[in-house]
């Protein structure tokens, strides 16, 4: 197949809209005439808050050709959250100093409340005359800056260049051995988020890649949809958080089975999130009679810091996790395999799921706390903070230069996240500002977590746990009222202590939708903690 034959096709309900590759960059250009035109200057920033994708990625690409850098901003979700939409918008505004703003109408009165300027719409851009200059980027100017989701703090502009796009893009290309003549990609991740962006629209674009595009919407109303259009296209390739693919494993019915054709799946992508083996084993027993094959699933590693791939599972390997020593792993940074079986739960083991070995072109060490470079000993293997060099590590966040400097020294990148190797393989264990601390101890949040899902009346991935400044540890998590049992607090906070050994000093139940989340549905711990000690949580607690 030729560029004129491939390309991005758009979905909405049954009906479709197809654009080769040749026609997205003559779409592409024949913006960034326009946007030049109207006055759009080479390094000038741009916000982009588009909810079609179509149009996202016709203006994207012809901000780039005009030489604007954008900066895309998602569009909110929830008018119920609106205020907290603001404050995010008004953070990014604040921190790139945007020229433009070009935004669905609908979301005007937002943004001149927001930050006081008025956007500009796509389709009166498009009305304009094409007869602007496109531009020559070079390979180290800024591509777009990649505002980082905030699960921790606030959002940060990544500054992603041309050069690291094309190198991220090439190592993943290599590492997934993509063929535009053999390969389908269907997505419905967001495109304002580094997966769905890099993973599903520039890479893609870059190797001539077809794709199939859900609205995220249309994912969130009705998650089989995904598979629904996974099977009718007989696609190889898609990626997804962890949630995703549990929220589609409760989700589809065996009449739905019954009617798929999931053979063709051979990378069943899965990070940007904790992975969780249980989840995933049950994906894939689920979806076998379907023709799912297990061997698909492909957990990943990655950051917007460094683009977005830094670890991939190799193809066709599937799942592979390690059990180690639960306390010997909180307490003292120890990684200790024990003899476990895969999908063994038993008291005192944590199960680890491995992202793989690294993408060409990037170098790693791990840091243990004591700030020595961690190494093997004995059997044994040292958790510590991640750090990696490489041609896709971002050049920094945009006006932000205290926060550069502390977290890229040297040409290394320091993630914030916790991990080991073992035999060239990367196992991910948290987050450095995720760590509960309980009376002198450490835990890592997911396996707290973890433990409380499954009890009737939770909200699946919907718990969250956190320690306080004086070391209390608590437990938020949503419920539905109508079919919780009378003492799911009490039940939580056995769960956990027979699970991890350690009480909970407070477990909240809360109504559904409560819970702070960024705009990529990542739970925001710190904002949870923040809401706790202010006393903003709306719900009743059950264990002390």
């Amino acid at each position: 197949m030729s560029s004129t034959s491939r390309g991005f096709t758009f979905i909405s309900g049954d009906f479709t809209d197809f654009l080769s590759f040749a026609e997205l960059k003559a779409a592409g250009e024949d913006f960034g005439r326009r946007l030049a035109s109207a006055g759009f200057q080479r390094g000038d920033r741009g916000i982009l808050m588009l909810s079609g994708q179509r149009e996202f990625i016709v203006a994207f690409i012809g901000m780039v050709r005009a030489g604007v850098i954008p900066v895309p901003v998602f569009p909110p979700a929830m008018l119920t959250r609106i205020e907290a939409y603001r404050e995010r918008l008004l953070s990014i505004h604040s921190s790139c100093e945007p020229r433009h703003i070009i935004a669905d109408e609908t979301l005007f009165d937002i943004c001149v409340e927001a930050v006081g300027a008025k956007p500009v719409s796509y389709a009166e851009l498009a009305a304009g005359e094409p007869t602007g200059e496109l531009v020559e980027a070079e390979g180290g100017e800024p591509l777009f800056l990649q505002y980082t989701s905030g699960s921790t703090a606030s959002p940060k502009g990544v500054v992603v260049t041309h050069d690291n796009l094309l190198e991220n893009a090439r190592a993943m290309d290599e590492a997934l051995g993509t063929s535009g003549e053999r390969d389908r990609f269907v997505s419905w991740l967001p495109l304002y988020h580094d997966m769905g962006l890099i993973g599903c629209m520039l890479g893609p674009l870059v190797y001539e890649v077809p794709v199939w595009f859900i609205p995220p919407y249309e994912f969130a109303r009705r998650p089989t949809t995904w598979l629904d259009w996974m099977s009718r296209v007989k696609s190889t390739f898609s990626y997804a958080p962890n949630f995703a693919y549990e929220l589609v494993t409760r989700r589809a019915t065996d009449k739905q089975m019954a009617d798929w054709d999931l053979s063709a799946w051979r990378v069943a992508g899965v990070g940007a999130e904790p992975v969780r083996p249980r989840t995933m084993r049950e994906f894939g027993e689920r979806f076998a009679s379907a023709g799912f094959d297990a061997k698909a699933i492909t957990p990943s590693y990655g950051m917007a810091e460094a683009t977005l791939g830094v670890a991939f599972t190799t193809i066709g390997e599937g799942l592979r996790t390690l059990s180690v020593d639960a306390a010997a792993l909180s307490e003292q940074g120890v990684v200790r395999p024990v003899d476990a079986g895969p999908g063994a739960e038993e008291t005192g083991t944590r199960e680890i799921v491995s992202c793989g070995p690294l993408l060409s072109g990037w170098d790693i060490r791990i840091r243990a706390a004591s700030g020595e470079l961690a190494e093997e000993s004995a059997g044994e293997f040292t958790e510590g903070q991640i750090e990696i060099r490489g041609g896709s590590v971002a050049r920094g966040y945009w006006g932000a230069p205290e926060l550069t400097e502390e977290a890229f020294q040297d040409g290394w990148l320091r993630t914030g996240d916790l991990g080991f190797l073992r035999e060239g393989e990367l196992y991910v264990t948290g987050r450095t500002k995720d760590l509960v601390i309980h009376h002198g101890r450490k835990y890592h949040p997911t396996d707290i977590e973890w433990a409380a899902l499954g009890l009737p009346g939770i909200r699946p991935d919907h718990v969250i746990a956190f320690s306080t400044p004086d070391e209390r540890l608590v437990v938020v998590a949503e419920h539905k009222p109508a079919s919780s049992p009378p003492d799911l607090a009490k039940q939580i906070a056995t769960r956990v202590r027979g699970s991890v050994g350690v009480t909970p000093d407070d477990v909240v139940l809360v109504k559904p939708g409560t819970l702070p989340k960024t705009s990529s549905g990542k739970l925001r711990r710190a904002a949870c903690r923040d809401a706790y000690a202010n006393n903003a949580l709306a719900g009743h607690g059950g264990a002390h």
